[in-house]
């Protein structure tokens, strides 16, 4: 389902969706098609489900206009002896 249905179908909710399709330009990806899990209406509740994400499941508020993630490389850390 394309990100502007998901807005029609829930306005002003919080979504839990699995990523289906993105593409990835810089240091962002730019989410086409999504898989909607669950729509929740508010932040205490979309915080308990974000914590039970999977890797490609995101938590999204359907007040943004589209899904745009900024990517971070991990850097690890390193300690010194």
């Amino acid at each position: 389902m394309k990100w502007q249905e998901v807005r029609e179908l829930y306005p002003n909710k919080f979504i839990k969706f699995e990523v289906l399709e993105s593409r990835i330009i810089g240091d962002k990806e730019y989410v086409d098609d999504v898989a909607v899990i669950k729509a929740i209406s508010d932040g205490k509740e979309a915080m308990k489900e974000f914590v039970n994400c999977s890797s490609r499941q995101l938590i999204y508020s359907t007040k943004n206009e589209e899904v745009i993630i900024n990517l971070v490389e991990n850097m690890g850390i390193r300690r010194g002896i």
